[in-house]
């Protein structure tokens, strides 16, 4: 188990499970958003799925309303 191979596979087995929890708490953080209206977070999650590697570090670094962006105009 001293070949590098194994610790490639290894570290790779860390990255991707490190990548898919980080796209799961971005789901879930984007569930529990009450500043969100439904379409916003539907809109969130299919970011967050379709485009996992963007969509979540947009929503980890700028937040549910990115630059004030707001698809509806009910303020919560």
């Amino acid at each position: 188990m001293d070949s590098p191979a194994a610790l490639a596979v290894a570290l790779a087995s860390v990255v991707a499970v490190l990548y898919i929890a980080a796209i799961a708490y971005a789901i879930v953080q984007i569930a529990r958003t009450r500043d969100l209206s439904e379409v916003e977070k539907a809109l969130w999650m299919i970011a967050v799925v379709f485009a996992p590697l963007l969509g979540a570090l947009v929503w980890y670094f700028a937040g549910p309303h990115p630059f004030g962006l707001r698809l509806t105009h009910k303020v919560r």
